[in-house]
């Protein structure tokens, strides 16, 4: 870091890359060997079949993850879904040596930074948020990824906002860095739109920007012009639409379908639709998900840690606080049960502040020691790390999944029993996805047809299923009314086999189910 001693800066280097390796070997170690359904994973299915067949996933679309994910599918080991898993763990690793800069930056190389943002940096690699979701296929540690580049740009640029700006390089640079964080946040927004609530932070960013540099017309444009580039990613949603791919999500080729996928309007009845009652509750779970990703000494920490941030610099603190706020208010209002993932930039600054509370305490001790006090210090610093090692103990049994087979034993199972010319019928995420995943990445079989019942009320699926399936009867009983799951039954059961994944209770009334291994095959009565 500048102004930092060449011995200091080879030991700061030496414990960042520490913080890569030894997180990332962590989550090889308990990393899924292949698609689960563990840590609500169930949507992996889906996303590992769009990478690999450059498809279009569930809203938003997620193009950036799809086109990342696919380069991942080309890595020469494990079966796709391993790959896909190994993304996770990649982006969850970048997350620590990041958080150890940003908390650097921050401390700005007082006594003890080093130790201090280590051990929030570790202490965050074994929550158990991060670390479930860095060994599954899922679109949020790539999310915490982008939160945690975007902030660190973001402080780094406030030291040279209080310089000269007539300095011609100094003002080079600052236009440099906004446009980075312009591109990133565009990018990132390719990935998930729940970085729109950090649109606070940025605005802060710009403000003092504005305040401090004036930056002419052009350079904004500059910096506009970026974040529009890093946004273009959505552009592939219609440009691979028009290829009709076998996963082809509201068919955003058209711009009726793109907005609904990016829109995420499938899902918008979830957000902030958790009744005012149920809010006391999940404020109490929102407590104790903070007290399980740190312990109790480390929560007790990372108030303290805010306590000294809001002292030394209130602005920066509130403004960090504001974007806490947005995020945890969302998860809270989100009306799911896995919602709690959104977090996750939460527990990122939360960690900032457990390395601003270390850094105080470790600093205090020479005003009571003496001469023994930088022995002290570096005892208590190795004590410290007693924090990342407890919760590596609490949580390895737990989200170890090197072992977990159940989610392709089920897609194994299923392939294996259904003849040629088989309509599967699925009501759930789960199976839905995971036997998309064996008929599409792992089989290739397009000879049994899967129907995902909720789904058959858009015409943009029905016309997919066309596609896919040009041997199903997928006429309804009336023009102008939507398919529905009895019309497909009874277009096709004198002359195809039909199974379900569950069972359903509608169609009990209707038609008789014998069960036959993993799946009930549906027999008219």
């Amino acid at each position: 870091m500048k102004g930092q001693p060449h011995g200091l800066t080879l030991v700061a280097s030496a414990v960042s890359l520490a913080l890569l390796v030894l997180p990332f070997a962590l989550y090889i170690r308990t990393l899924a060997p292949t698609i689960t359904w563990q840590h609500d994973g169930y949507d992996a299915g889906d996303l590992i079949t769009a990478a690999y067949t450059l498809g279009i996933p569930h809203p938003t679309g997620y193009p950036l993850y799809t086109l990342l994910g696919k380069l991942f599918t080309l890595l020469p080991f494990g079966d796709v879904a391993y790959r896909m898993n190994m993304m996770s763990a990649f982006c969850a690793a970048l997350t620590a040596p990041l958080l150890y800069w940003t908390s650097l930056t921050l401390l700005r190389s007082r006594p003890y930074a080093i130790l201090a943002s280590a051990c929030a940096a570790l202490l965050l690699s074994t929550s158990r948020v991060l670390w479930s979701q860095a060994v599954i296929t899922e679109v949020y540690t790539l999310n915490c990824l982008f939160f945690a580049t975007i902030l660190y740009l973001v402080l780094r640029l406030q030291p040279l906002l209080s310089g000269s700006f007539e300095q011609v390089v100094e003002r080079t640079r600052i236009v440099r860095i906004m446009m980075l964080i312009a591109l990133i946040y565009g990018l990132s927004l390719g990935n998930h739109l729940t970085m729109l609530l950090t649109a606070p932070l940025l605005f802060y960013q710009c403000m003092i920007a504005s305040r401090l540099c004036t930056l002419r017309t052009l350079e904004w444009a500059r910096v506009l012009g970026m974040f529009l580039l890093g946004l273009s990613v959505y552009i592939y949603l219609p440009l691979r639409a028009g290829s009709q791919p076998l996963l082809n999500w509201g068919n955003p080729g058209t711009l009726r379908g793109f907005v609904w996928v990016v829109s995420g309007s499938i899902y918008r009845q979830y957000v902030f639709a958790l009744p005012l009652g149920y809010w006391p509750e999940r404020l109490l779970a929102w407590a104790g998900l903070l007290r399980q990703q740190f312990g109790t000494w480390g929560t007790a920490l990372g108030l303290l840690g805010a306590w000294k941030q809001a002292k030394r610099s209130w602005q920066l603190f509130g403004i960090l606080v504001l974007t806490s706020v947005l995020f945890s208010t969302y998860a809270i209002g989100y009306n799911t049960t896995d919602s709690y993932v959104y977090l996750l930039p939460v527990y990122f600054l939360y960690a900032l502040w457990i390395a601003e509370a270390v850094q105080t305490a470790l600093s205090t001790l020479p005003k009571t020691q003496g001469t023994w006090s930088k022995r002290a210090a570096v005892l208590s610093g190795l004590a410290l790390l007693a924090l990342p090692l407890g919760s590596l103990r609490a949580n390895l049994q737990v989200l170890d999944l090197s072992n977990d087979y159940t989610a392709h034993h089920y897609g194994s199972q299923v392939f294996a029993q259904v003849p040629d010319g088989s309509i599967i019928i699925s009501a759930t995420d789960a199976h839905t996805f995971t036997l998309w995943y064996f008929a599409r990445v792992v089989t290739g079989r397009t000879t049994v047809a899967l129907i995902d019942e909720d789904l058959l009320g858009y015409h943009w699926y029905v016309d997919g299923l066309r596609e896919a399936y040009p041997w199903l009867d997928l006429s309804p009983t009336s023009m102008g009314i939507p398919l529905t799951v009895d019309d497909l039954i009874q277009a096709n059961i004198q002359r195809h086999p039909i199974f379900l994944t569950d069972v359903d209770s509608d169609l009990i009334a209707h038609y008789r189910l014998q069960e036959q291994g993993a799946l009930y095959q549906l027999l008219a009565r």
